[in-house]
């Protein structure tokens, strides 16, 4: 890897593990998930080209192979991800280009060229984060069209309806009801040309845009699964009838809350349903999440806001694959920045994070959440880790307030 790397140059997909694998997802995809596939828009565009994404589920990746089969992309992915030695072997066959999260990485960049340069199709999701709420969940930096006009290739767009409702980040189960992908052309060559790298942003962001809830709420599609709601309020932390916060829970089909019994239903259209009449309820994850976008913004517009959490610190030490325990501490989030203060390999230590170098924060529901400096990586193991998502969510309510112009 490191001298792919350095050279710029990548491998191609393998074509026996490509052609051998494809096939059967691909049928599999159309069985159990009923995937439908319209990709007519780009009948006679020939590679080399761009293809972008939104990144609705954990499926992204076996959804844009199987709907450009038998087209076989480099796909651009985290760095991170070959930190896991099971992993960088099978995205090493598979020509993955590594690429490090919110850094301009040189390395990547001649990467994807080199790959162009040969013809080839390069795959990658600009929001690069999962969603959490069945809309676009990361931030697509706006370098992404310098990028396109850099490539001078036509664009082409994976859009799919249902992803998020199959199979979202907080779940560890699928569900089986219906995915919808068109695959259709963005920008021609001669449109990047002429057009500035502003319009390209716009018509990039339109173009990888998606909005599961408002999708089923046209469409009522039906999904099979059991214990459907199990995981949820590792999106969902706060009541809206009483208030409180990381006090819901879920068991089976059931999310509640354990200060006041507030309780719903995860029903067969994935929409929650009132448990008794008095029940304080959203109907879909998407209006949850955004009854507690508001909550914070209230909290951030009073001054003087504060998260406050207990953790432990990982980080990934050279040579080695995964992240090693590094300490314990206090971590604390203001307007300004996220401040760890605490055990550092025995020594006591405060980290600094400016919330300004900060896009974003990912995480893995119910794990961790990460804060990246350059290419350096915190990962934190919050204590009570039902807290996590109100930490993803004030990152980014608090940078588009103050920060959207810093980087």
């Amino acid at each position: 890897m490191g001298t792919e790397k350095k050279t710029g140059t990548v491998r191609k997909p393998n074509v026996f593990l490509y052609f051998c694998v494809a096939p059967f997802v691909k049928l599999y995809f159309r069985l159990i998930y009923r995937h439908r596939v319209d990709k007519s828009a780009i009948t006679g565009i020939k590679p080399p080209y761009l293809v972008v994404a939104g990144h609705s589920t954990w499926l992204d990746y076996l959804i844009s192979s199987v709907s450009m089969f038998p087209i076989r992309m480099n796909y651009v992915g985290a760095y991170n991800f070959f930190r896991n030695k099971l992993l960088k072997t099978v995205f090493t066959l598979m020509g993955v280009i590594p690429k490090h999260q919110f850094t301009s990485d040189i390395g990547a960049i001649k990467s994807i060229k080199y790959c162009i340069d040969e013809g080839r199709v390069v795959a990658l999701y600009p929001h690069g984060c999962l969603s959490n709420e069945g809309r676009p969940g990361g931030y697509a930096v706006d370098g992404i069209a310098k990028l396109i006009k850099f490539l001078a290739v036509p664009v082409i767009a994976i859009q799919t309806d249902g992803g998020y409702l199959t199979r979202p980040r907080w779940s560890k189960k699928s569900r089986y009801g219906r995915m919808d992908t068109r695959v259709v052309p963005v920008m021609t060559e001669s449109q990047i040309r002429d057009l500035s790298q502003k319009e390209i942003y716009k018509r990039l962001l339109a173009a990888i845009n998606f909005d599961d809830y408002k999708w089923q709420r046209e469409n009522m599609v039906s999904f099979s699964c059991r214990n459907c709601a199990e995981g949820v309020e590792y999106v969902l932390y706060k009541c809206p009838k009483c208030g409180d916060e990381f006090t819901l829970r879920s068991k089976g089909n059931r999310l509640y809350c354990l200060s006041c019994g507030n309780a719903v239903h995860m029903n067969r259209y994935l929409m929650f349903e009132p448990e008794a009449p008095d029940t304080v309820y959203y109907d879909g994850i998407d209006r949850w999440y955004d009854y507690q976008a508001s909550c914070i913004d209230s909290e951030i517009e009073r001054g003087n806001f504060l998260l406050e959490a207990d953790t432990e610190l990982l980080f990934a030490e050279p040579g080695k694959y995964g992240y090693q325990h590094q300490g314990r501490g206090r971590l604390e989030m203001t307007t300004e920045a996220i401040t760890y203060t605490g055990t550092v390999q025995g020594m006591d230590k405060k980290i600094l994070l400016p919330m300004k170098n900060i896009p974003m924060i990912p995480y893995a529901a119910g794990e961790y959440i990460e804060v990246a400096v350059g290419r350096d990586i915190h990962r934190f193991v919050l204590d009570n880790r039902l807290q996590m998502m109100k930490w993803v969510m004030a990152v980014r309510q608090i940078r588009d307030k103050f920060y959207e112009e810093a980087v």
